[in-house]
C-alpha cells in the first residue's frame, strides 16, 4: 500500500512540475505574472566632433561597455514614491537589484554615474518627466550622462519611446545614455627642434572656471518621430574654481610632431565654454634625461570653445621656446605652451 502511494505521490509531484513548466512558458509568452531583475544593454550617443563650430553628427549610437566599475542610478516608473535604485557594472558585467512585474509597463529614467557628490531629484506631469542633478562640477574628470529607457533593436534605437513592458523572465531594456555636458580634448606635442635639446614630462592638467557648480535641469518629453527627447537647463552658481582632470607622479613624455601626439579629455557645462583656462604643469629634462626644471606652470585662456551638449572639441598645444634662435635660460628650460588649430 505505501508503494502504491509512494508512486502516486510521484505523479503528482510529475504532474505539479509540468503545470508549473507549462504556466511558467505561459507567462513568458504573454509577458504576465511574476517579475525578475531588470537586465540592461546600454548604448552612448556619439560625441559631435567639432572644429570650432563645424560638427559631425553622422554616428548616433554605440554600445557602451565601461571601462572600469560604474554605478547608474534608475528612476523606475510607475511608482509610488521616487526612489532612485541602482544598476552597477563590477568585473565585466551589470548587476541590478531592481524587479519589475511580468506585463506591466515602465518607463525608466537617470543618470550616469551614481555617486557623490552628484543629488538627484524627480518629478512627473502625464508623460513628461523633469529630472534635477545637483552637485555637478562645473568641469568634470567623468561623462556625466542622463539616461531613459528606450525601445529599438540594436542600431535603431526609438530615443523619444520610453515604454517599457516587463516580463517574467529575461527584462532587457535597453538603456540610453545621452551626454550632459562638452567634452575638451586637449592633444600635446613639443616643437621638434626643441625636442632634439628637450623632454617634456607632463604632470597634470587643470581648467579654471569663473565657477564652480551646477545645477542641471533636464525635461523629458516623449514622442513617436525619433526625435531627441530632451532640454536641459545649466544653472552655474559658486566661486571660481580650478580643477584637475589628470595628474601622473612619473609624468608622461610628450612627443614631437613627427609621431602621434598624446591627447587628454575634460568635460565641461556647455554654458561655461568661454573665460576657461587651462593650467599645465610640467618637468623638464635634458637630453641625457637628467632633470633641468621641476614643476614648471603655464597658463593658456583657451579662445571661446562654443560648444554644445555632446560636442567633442579638440585643441592642439605645441611645447616651444619663445627664441628658437636663443634657447637660453630661461627660454630653454622654462618653455611656453601655445594653442594652434
Amino acid at each position: 500500500m505505501r508503494y502504491i502511494t509512494g508512486k502516486f505521490g510521484c505523479w503528482l509531484l510529475g504532474v505539479g512540475c509540468w503545470l508549473l513548466t507549462a504556466c511558467s512558458s505561459s507567462s513568458d509568452e504573454t509577458g504576465e505574472g511574476a517579475g525578475s531583475p531588470l537586465q540592461i544593454l546600454p548604448y552612448t550617443a556619439s560625441y559631435h566632433e567639432t572644429d570650432f563650430g563645424m560638427r559631425d553628427v553622422s554616428a548616433r549610437y554605440n554600445p557602451f561597455t565601461p571601462a572600469g566599475d560604474i554605478a547608474v542610478g534608475l528612476y523606475v516608473f510607475p511608482a509610488e514614491t521616487p526612489t532612485v535604485k541602482s544598476i552597477s557594472y563590477h568585473n565585466g558585467s551589470w548587476t541590478s537589484q531592481v524587479i519589475v512585474q511580468g506585463g506591466d509597463e515602465y518607463t525608466l529614467y537617470g543618470f550616469m554615474p551614481k555617486k557623490d557628490p552628484i543629488s538627484s531629484s524627480i518629478s512627473k506631469s502625464g508623460e513628461v518627466v523633469t529630472l534635477t542633478l545637483s552637485g555637478l562640477g562645473v568641469v568634470n574628470t567623468d561623462d556625466v550622462c542622463f539616461v531613459t529607457g528606450v525601445k529599438g533593436a540594436e542600431g535603431d534605437l526609438l530615443q523619444g519611446q520610453f515604454t517599457y513592458t516587463g516580463k517574467t523572465k529575461d527584462n532587457t531594456v535597453r538603456l540610453l545614455m545621452d551626454h550632459l555636458f562638452a567634452a575638451v580634448r586637449f592633444r600635446f606635442l613639443v616643437d621638434a627642434d626643441y625636442s632634439a635639446l628637450r623632454t617634456i614630462k607632463l604632470r597634470s592638467l587643470a581648467l579654471r572656471t569663473t565657477q564652480g557648480t551646477v545645477t542641471a535641469t533636464i525635461t523629458l518629453t516623449p514622442n513617436t518621430e525619433d526625435t531627441n527627447p530632451a532640454s536641459v537647463a545649466y544653472e552655474p552658481s559658486g566661486t571660481p574654481t580650478t580643477t584637475s582632470f589628470f595628474t601622473s607622479a612619473e609624468g608622461v613624455e610628450i612627443p614631437t610632431s613627427d609621431v602621434e601626439d598624446v591627447e587628454f579629455v575634460g568635460y565641461i557645462v556647455p554654458s561655461s565654454s568661454s573665460g576657461l583656462t587651462l593650467v599645465t604643469t610640467y618637468d623638464v629634462y635634458d637630453s641625457n634625461g637628467n632633470l633641468v626644471r621641476e614643476d614648471c606652470t603655464a597658463e593658456n585662456t583657451l579662445p571661446d570653445l562654443n560648444a554644445k551638449r555632446g560636442d567633442k572639441v579638440t585643441l592642439e598645444l605645441t611645447v616651444a621656446p619663445t627664441y628658437l634662435y636663443q634657447l637660453s635660460d630661461p627660454d630653454l628650460d622654462n618653455p611656453t605652451i601655445t594653442i594652434g588649430n
